[in-house]
């Protein structure tokens, strides 16, 4: 009887693993990946917000109260963090123009020096100068906001953003001390 029980048990095992065999299965198929990438561009070390985008301080230093002559000055500190602003554009992108407004001094520090942007300080201090699209300052951005033609880095490559400046105190006499500031309203388009 021992040996009916273990095989109807024994019988029993195998009839279930081959039940269990006949329910195993598989399945096989694609599944698709996707991505849409748009052309652009952004400030370097960005999330690409085009609305606010940080191209960080035109920072010509200190200097004594007493200073004379020109000081020059390129964004740094935007939204990439320390150093030079970079902005960097997809490959497809292949024309550029920017714009820059004329702050919230235009025409004012005349009789202190040349520009037609001025750096505030107090109510009635002024500092001009002036921004241009090139590192050589030949090409001045007109207060107008009219957009100019910029070259672009090759192949989506980082350049640094098209806005130079330069201060050209020429008043030999001290101007009050503090720190003067402007706000320009830069826009990229391409």
């Amino acid at each position: 009887m021992m040996n009916t029980q273990k095989f109807s048990l024994f019988l029993a095992s195998a009839l279930l693993a081959a039940a269990s065999a006949a329910q195993a299965g598989g399945m096989g198929g694609q599944l698709m990946t996707q991505m849409t990438l748009t052309g652009g561009c952004a400030v370097s070390g960005s999330s690409g917000s085009a609305s606010s985008a940080n191209f960080g301080t035109l920072d010509f230093g200190i200097q004594p109260s007493t200073f004379t002559g020109v000081l020059l000055a390129t964004a740094s500190g935007g939204a990439g963090g320390a150093g030079t602003t970079q902005i960097v554009c997809s490959p497809d992108v292949n024309a550029m123009s920017v714009s820059v407004n004329a702050g919230n001094n235009p025409g004012q520090g005349a009789s202190v020096g040349a520009g037609t942007r001025a750096m505030r300080l107090g109510t009635s201090s002024y500092l001009p100068y002036e921004v241009y699209s090139d590192a050589a300052m030949t090409t001045a951005y007109p207060t107008s906001g009219s957009a100019v033609g910029v070259s672009l880095a090759a192949n989506g490559g980082a350049f640094a953003l098209p806005v130079f400046a330069r201060v050209n105190k020429t008043n030999a006499g001290a101007v009050p001390s503090g720190t003067y500031a402007d706000t320009l309203q830069v826009t990229l388009s391409w």
